[in-house]
C-alpha cells in the first residue's frame, strides 16, 4: 500500500469519522449520558445500553444524527455507516441538480419513480452497510488502511471529546462566544 492511499483514506474516512465521533462523543458527555472517565469498554457497553433504550423508546425528538447513529449500531461500525450513507445521498442529491430533468423523471409514470426511489434507497442502505468495500478504489488490499485510518480517526474523534470542554448545545457555542466578544 503506498502513501497515497493512506492519505487518501485519511482525508476521505479518518478525519471525517474523528470530526462525526468528537461531535457524537461531545453530545454524550455533555448531556451526562456517559462519564468522562470511561474506558474503551464501558463505552461500548454504555452505547448497547443505549442502542437497546432507543429500540424500546422511539422519541420523534432529539439529534437526528445521533438516532441514525443508535440505528445502525452505534459505536464505530454505526458511525461509519453513518459517514458512507451521507456522502452517497449528498452525490445524489447534487448529481440530481446537476442533471436535473423533470421529464425523464415520470417517464414512466409515477408509480415506476416512487419504486425507484424506494430500490435506489435499500441499495444506498446496503452499500453503506459494506462501508469497508465502498471506500477503497482499487479493493483488495488497500481495504486494511482504510478500516484502521477510520477506526484510528473514531479513537481520536472520542479522545478529543472527552479531553475538550463540552459544547453540549449551539446556545451554549452561542453564550460562549458572546462572552468572548464582550471581553468578559
Amino acid at each position: 500500500m503506498s502513501i497515497y492511499v493512506w492519505l487518501v483514506a485519511l482525508i476521505q474516512l479518518g478525519v471525517p469519522m474523528a470530526v462525526i465521533s468528537w461531535l457524537m462523543f461531545n453530545w454524550l458527555y455533555g448531556a451526562g449520558q456517559l462519564p468522562r472517565e470511561a474506558g474503551h469498554k464501558a463505552i461500548r457497553e454504555h452505547l448497547t445500553f443505549l442502542r437497546k433504550r432507543h429500540k424500546t423508546h422511539k422519541s420523534k425528538n432529539g439529534n437526528y444524527l445521533y438516532k441514525q447513529w443508535l440505528f445502525f449500531g452505534g459505536g464505530f461500525y454505526g458511525l461509519a455507516v453513518l459517514w458512507t450513507l451521507l456522502v452517497i445521498e449528498v452525490g445524489e442529491l447534487v448529481g440530481l441538480i446537476a442533471n436535473f430533468d423533470l421529464a425523464a423523471w415520470f417517464a414512466d409514470g409515477v408509480l415506476s419513480l416512487v419504486l425507484n426511489v424506494i430500490v435506489s434507497q435499500f441499495g444506498n442502505i446496503i452499500t453503506a452497510l459494506l462501508w469497508f468495500a465502498y471506500w477503497p478504489e482499487d479493493g483488495g488490499g488497500a481495504i486494511v488502511a482504510w478500516v484502521i485510518t477510520a477506526y484510528g480517526g473514531y479513537l481520536f474523534g472520542i479522545h478529543f471529546a472527552r479531553e475538550r470542554e463540552t459544547l453540549h448545545s449551539i446556545s451554549d457555542l452561542v453564550s460562549k462566544n458572546k462572552w468572548k466578544r464582550r471581553g468578559e
